[in-house]
């Protein structure tokens, strides 16, 4: 009998964790209580759990429940149809995976039956029994004459042999061995397809050729398979360039026929007949197996290549703003000109212009008035075509300084519905170019508007699932906007619906109410429970209340004078201590990680955590020809990805610093040594075809 797991246990034992820390956050979140909120203000309950803690929990029963429905419905199914058995049933219950099941309940869901379900209802699974003990042909005629009156031996033979083969390919302990026995001591196998197949190509795809030949003659053993490497396996193989297999050896096999012939305790030589069914079941599940490993290591690969862009994403998220200076804003281009906006203090758009760069004189022209009537503080320059010549045609006419930032999924925004909400009455290049310059401004105020795989800072975005990549870098937005903390008074409400507890709804209603006073004033606004969830991530820099502009929640306010007022006679420890009785009463749940909390976060009052800044200032007209191989230059890291960093450094394309060429030292993880954003100096060690290759440790060495 299938019984419903109990979920906190087996969590607990999965993830190394306290029962009552599972329980607790399966309670609260049932109570509608949001994974930021818990995360900050519920640690005395938790015992200290981070976001990612709470969100591998909450994946964890969801993948459990999925499991035991899964499994429910195959037992459901099969019953129904009168054909489940005890042995049936107990292997069903044994399944460790969804493929697993999956694979015993296939054959039942199927509106054709196999072959192996039509040879059942005829009557030879008595004759498959005999052939797994050793019988072959003439002892078959001898002994089931009755069977071949109606059929001849042929089609008994066979069909006792499919409905062996069957039971292989869904024998839950086979599969284990022989997937274990693939990773362990087989390999996967690329080959650049044929020129004749590579001349059907569409153009688009034929020019990508060229990307895969590392690939084009390849191996390499699960064990030492890196993730980036199954990707760019993916790729070519949906472009057509490669032909990816798993190789099928022959110990593996005979491996594996040996492994079912112990496990039906066959005894002395197998017939002819048992092992032409142990091949037929051990091709299908191999097949089955290769599909399902190659699958397993996309989701690794694409959970490493989310990982990896997570961590981009954040810092670039965490870019210091630059308010209190009126803006530039220039989209390079050639054909359809530069557009050109200027943004006042706060980044509110005040004018539109455009330039044309083959028309030189009126381009002069235009910049000097521009520059003239509203004396711009900075320069901000989109890096797409056309971005050289504009950078040069600017350097030519002033000296204010010229800051280069990625314009990556500006366009998408332009087009968006959001841009049109934000911007009715402007055509999506005017809201583009407005983009480009509040990614100065405020770039975590500005890419929240964005799709965030358009952003660029990944590799082989668009080889993820769109859903699972949206939910995952949906986190680090999450987390990010929850850590600053955002003025409720100067924030969209595109930042105001990434609050905790905070839908679209509410964040337009909180934008629309605005000024504030006081926290309190969000209370008349708000659901008790949206107050609860939100008002401890949102400041309130004007408020009388000088809490109202750190991370302490409302609920903690009586707590935290206390502290504060006590905060100079002793430790935290001390303190609690000497006051635990006065302090319970007046925050129940209180502890010494409450307190830290609220020293720490009272010490941030007025603080930006933003402090780093991921803006390429231009350099003084940038000669290409002028970087060559041995060059020393500086740059901005713009992507981190599992082989290396990718570098601006005033060229049209980015350069490599491949992971051996980071620092004098083994790194297997360049996001332990690198970031966006970061500033770094790099010696060009090779130009060829458009590639620059970058070294930091020559650097150290020069």
């Amino acid at each position: 009998m299938l019984v419903e797991p109990n979920y906190i246990n087996e969590i607990s034992s999965a993830l190394s964790l306290k029962p009552f820390q599972v329980e607790v956050i399966l309670s609260m979140t049932e109570e509608g209580d949001t994974i930021p909120f818990i995360a900050r203000y519920r640690k005395e309950r938790t015992g200290n759990l981070d976001e990612e803690d709470i969100r591998e929990i909450l994946a964890q029963k969801a993948k459990k429940e999925s499991l035991y429905k899964a499994k429910q419905t195959a037992i459901n199914g099969i019953e129904e149809q009168g054909k489940l058995t005890e042995e049936l049933l107990a292997k069903i219950i044994a399944c460790q995976t969804l493929k697993e099941v999956e694979e015993i309940y296939k054959p039942y869901k199927l509106k054709k039956k196999t072959k192996a379900m039509i040879a059942i209802e005829k009557g030879f699974q008595p004759v498959a029994d005999k052939i797994k003990q050793g019988d072959d042909e003439t002892k078959i005629k001898n002994e089931f004459r009755t069977l071949l009156d109606a059929y001849s031996l042929e089609e008994i033979i066979e069909g006792a042999q499919c409905i062996i083969a069957a039971e292989i390919s869904s024998e839950p302990e086979i599969r284990s061995f022989l997937k274990n026995q693939i990773l362990t001591s087989a390999r996967i196998i690329s080959k650049k397809k044929s020129e004749k197949m590579l001349e059907k190509l569409k153009e688009k795809d034929a020019k990508q050729i060229s990307k895969f030949e590392l690939y084009s003659d390849f191996q390499s053993g699960f064990r030492v398979l890196k993730p980036y490497q199954t990707l760019a396996l993916n790729r070519g193989e949906q472009l057509g360039i490669l032909n990816i297999k798993i190789e099928k050896t022959e110990i593996i096999e005979k491996q594996t026929q040996q492994k079912y012939l112990r496990d039906i305790q066959y005894r002395g030589q197998a017939t002819e007949l048992l092992l032409l069914a142990i091949k037929d079941g051990y091709s299908v599940l191999f097949k089955s197996l290769e599909n399902e490993i190659r699958s397993d290591l996309s989701e690794v690969a694409e959970d490493d290549a989310i990982a990896s862009f997570r961590s981009n994403l954040e810092a670039l998220l965490m870019t210091r703003p630059e308010y209190g200076q009126v803006i530039l804003a220039i989209d390079p281009g050639y054909r359809s000109g530069c557009k050109m906006a200027i943004l006042d203090e706060l980044g509110t758009p005040v004018h539109f212009d455009k330039i044309f760069l083959h028309q030189s004189s009126l381009a002069e022209t235009t910049l000097k008035t521009l520059l003239s009537k509203y004396e711009p503080g900075v320069i901000v320059l989109g890096n797409g075509t056309g971005a050289d010549e504009t950078l040069d045609l600017i350097q030519g006419l002033t000296k204010t300084q010229v800051y280069i930032v990625n314009e990556s999924g500006a366009s998408v925004y332009s087009a968006s519905k959001i841009a049109q909400e934000e911007f009715p009455d402007l055509d999506s290049l005017d809201r583009g170019t407005i983009s480009i310059g509040r990614r100065y401004i405020d770039p975590l105020s500005e890419l929240v508007k964005v799709p965030v795989e358009a952003i660029g800072v990944g590799m082989y975005q668009h080889d993820i699932p769109v859903k699972k990549l949206e939910e995952k870098l949906g986190y680090t937005v999450e987390d990010v906007v929850n850590k600053v903390g955002i003025n409720v008074n100067t924030a969209s409400s595109y930042v105001l619906n990434h609050i905790a507890g905070i839908d679209k709804r509410a964040a337009k209603k909180i934008y629309n109410h605005r000024p504030y006073k006081s926290r309190a004033g969000l209370k008349k606004i708000l659901s008790d429970k949206v107050y609860e969830q939100s008002t401890g991530f949102l400041r309130v820099p004007e408020s009388a209340e000088e809490l109202d502009n750190t991370d302490i929640h409302p609920d903690q306010y009586a707590l935290a004078r206390y502290y504060l007022q006590h905060k100079d006679t002793g430790t935290i420890e001390e303190i609690l201590i000497t006051h635990e009785a006065e302090m319970k009463k007046l925050y129940p749940e209180a502890t010494a990680l409450t307190l830290e909390f609220i020293a720490e976060a009272y010490d941030k009052i007025g603080k930006e955590e933003r402090v780093h800044s991921s803006h390429r200032k231009a350099q003084e007209k940038i000669d290409p020809s002028s970087i060559i191989e041995g060059s020393i230059v500086s740059g901005v890291v713009r992507n981190v990805v599992a082989f290396g960093a990718f570098v601006d450094i005033g060229l049209k394309s980015d350069g490599l610093v491949h992971v051996s060429q980071i620092a004098n030292k083994f790194i297997s993880n360049p996001a332990d040594e690198l970031e966006v954003g970061q500033r770094v100096q790099v010696k060009v060690i090779s130009m060829q075809d458009g590639k620059i290759q970058l070294s930091m440790k020559a650097v150290v060495l020069v």
